[in-house]
């Protein structure tokens, strides 16, 4: 391929309905237009089902396994309506609209036959997961169509793509999963990259933009499935380094990644770039605006991932990318709420320090992964779990590791102070500790490493930690009216 190529993947917020359809048609065009009167890159669409959608299909799926047919013969008719009502906007020249509407009914028609195919499988007690998964990509299969039809009536020349192009691993059964979730279908690598090849290639090189649908993908064993909820930004990045991509821009209903979060915090301020550790990090504990996974595939590759607003297309939005020099200190702070302190201390003062790793692997036994260590020594280990997760740790502890003792304290939060090189400064940690102090916020525990603090505290406190904490590390809250006042003072002793 010897074209510069650019991806942007438009969230179900984004197409979540035929007026938002066409503003992400919009920008689709102003991309090309970009691509041919300046040095921008060809774009290469990923796009979501439609808000709601997915949500909608998990239900068809549950009624189609329980034999209501009632229920979910509703719901396929509300999607129905649904798309087509979108189209009649998308499309409004009456040959399109036809072609249009003949392309959905088709879909909804291999939809119903899906549906009938899991409620035989659920029927004959066999496994459903991948069956649900085919009944979930036809949101993703939908919306590509409707995106096409609305490019094209803006005069783009583009194209669905109506084939996965992802290839995954076969996934496992684990029914201990929630409905609808497929377990351990991951990209392979090689295999994805050729098959982007052959799908994407040849509509690139003619200039016709692919609308891929996002989410979804192919078993090596030729079955589909789905990357897991909220997985569509991650199989964006995904096809980006499939595609060797120069950059992949995640289209969301914000205008990028922002210091806290603005509904807690009203002088929030947008983050013109952030590293990927940082990034992973604010994800890790809490932000919203990236997929945990979605940095895996592009991060070793350099390929940076631009975060942006459909609504306000022309704010430039945060750019995350490699490491950055010469930066420190908090850029963003978050918190994540919900958990459990599990402090595991040997009853022997000179205990074995190669316990730490049984407890961790006793841990993963329970399916929970720490959220943060606190504290280590040679008898004594201290981290945050979720709390939910919590019971299921101490039961195996209890039974697997003897001379040693267990406690618990819940109802905790770990709020984190992000920003490369914060631990360098050696005031950052403690402006930290010192902020919640003023606001008489006891700290439980803490962690550190290059990235930041954690601070664990108790969950009553997290908003309020998140608020002082960001304003002594990032943005002073400035007192407008109190200076509004002393102006007016100042004016009053000039007139006298």
């Amino acid at each position: 391929m010897h074209k510069k190529v650019g991806v942007l993947k438009f969230g179900g917020t984004s197409v979540g309905s035929g007026e938002r359809i066409c503003q992400v048609a919009a920008i689709i065009e102003n991309a090309r237009q970009e691509y041919r009167t300046s040095d921008g890159f060809f774009p290469v669409i990923v796009v979501s089902a439609m808000a709601g959608v997915t949500d909608q299909l998990l239900r068809i799926a549950r009624h189609a396994c329980s034999g209501e047919r009632e229920a979910y013969t509703n719901e396929l008719a509300s999607l129905r309506l649904k798309h087509l009502d979108a189209a009649k906007i998308v499309a409004r020249n009456a040959d399109k609209h036809a072609l249009l509407v003949e392309e959905l009914e088709e879909c909804l028609t291999f939809l119903t036959k899906d549906v009938y195919a899991l409620h035989e499988f659920a029927t004959q007690g066999l496994e459903v997961s991948l069956p649900t998964a085919a009944v979930a990509s036809w949101g993703e299969r939908l919306s590509i169509r409707l995106v096409a039809a609305a490019a094209c009536e803006l005069g783009v020349n583009a194209e669905p793509v109506r084939q996965e192009i992802i290839i995954t691993t076969h996934p496992k059964t684990d029914p201990s999963q929630p409905f609808g979730i497929v377990v351990g279908a991951e990209p392979l690598t090689e295999e994805t990259r050729a098959n982007a090849t052959r799908l994407l290639t040849p509509l690139i090189e003619q200039e016709i933009v692919p609308i891929a649908a996002g989410f979804m993908g192919r078993t090596i064993t030729g079955f589909v499935t789905t990357l897991g909820r909220n997985g569509s930004d991650y199989s964006a990045t995904v096809i980006g380094a499939a595609i060797d991509c120069v950059e992949v821009s995640i289209y969301t209903d914000v205008d990028g990644v922002l210091t806290a979060d603005p509904r807690l915090v009203a002088n929030a301020r947008l983050l013109p770039q952030l590293t990927y550790e940082e990034a992973a990090r604010l994800s890790w504990f809490g932000a919203k605006v990236l997929h945990p996974r979605t940095l895996i595939p592009i991060a070793h590759r350099n390929i940076p991932v631009r975060v942006r607003n459909t609504f306000r297309p022309h704010i430039r939005g945060t750019v995350v990318g490699p490491v950055l020099q010469g930066q420190s200190g908090a850029c963003a702070i978050t918190f994540r709420r919900k958990l459990a302190l599990i402090t595991v201390e040997s009853t022997d003062m000179f205990g074995a320090p190669e316990n730490a790793g049984q407890v961790f692997v006793l841990a993963a036994g329970a399916g929970a992964a720490p959220v943060a260590i606190c504290s280590s020594s040679g008898h004594h280990l201290s981290f945050v779990v979720e709390e939910q997760a919590a019971d299921s740790i101490i039961a195996l502890l209890h039974h697997d590791m003897e001379n040693w003792k267990v406690s618990c304290r819940r109802g905790l939060a770990a709020c984190a102070c992000i920003g490369s090189g914060f631990t360098s400064d050696p005031m950052s940690p403690a402006r930290a500790v010192t902020a919640l102090a003023r606001e008489h916020i006891p700290v439980i525990s803490q962690g550190a490493s290059e990235q930041g603090i954690t601070l664990i505290i108790a969950d009553a406190n997290s908003e309020s930690a998140l608020r002082c904490l960001h304003r002594d590390l990032i943005a002073p809250v400035i007192p407008l009216v109190r200076h509004a006042h002393s102006a007016h003072e100042r004016r009053k002793e000039h007139v006298r």
